[in-house]
């Protein structure tokens, strides 16, 4: 028997394929796999080549105005080496919404979700600028 698609989750997903592909230098990677880590993880690209910069991406939708990050999602992305963000979407309006699940910090380090502001932020081109340039940077710092 075919497994039934959470048809929020699935909107969700392909919203936040249409909000990362605005940027042009971004290589979106979808995992072929039953249950993976992340719904995207993406590569920040030199001339649209593969760099190695990865960050994952976790899409969630919300419901019921609900967007953090739970305990059990907490535990899932603690030892993730790179930077991570989770992703919420309202299905009703298509408005898209973040929290890093690991930030990069300026000291090279990657701060955890504990230690980050609990409040997500508006998704949108501007925010999806600024987080990519933030990994940039700190990718830049861990190859110093």
């Amino acid at each position: 028997m075919e497994k039934r698609v959470d048809f929020d989750h699935w909107r969700a997903e392909k919203l936040g394929y249409v909000y990362f592909s605005r940027l042009q230098d971004l290589l979106i990677e979808q995992p072929n796999m039953e249950a993976p880590l992340f719904d995207y993880l993406i590569d920040i690209s030199n001339d649209h080549k593969p760099a190695g910069r990865y960050f994952g991406v976790e899409v969630k939708a919300i419901k019921n105005g609900n967007s953090v990050i739970d305990e059990e999602t907490k535990q899932k992305y603690k030892n993730i080496p790179f930077p991570a963000v989770m992703v919420f979407f309202d299905n009703k309006t298509d408005n898209g919404y973040y929290l890093w699940i690991k930030k990069p910090a300026e000291n090279g380090m990657l701060l955890t979700v504990d230690s980050l502001k609990k409040e997500a932020e508006e998704l949108n081109n501007t925010s999806m600028e600024k987080m990519v340039t933030e990994i940039k940077n700190w990718y830049t710092k861990k190859a110093a």
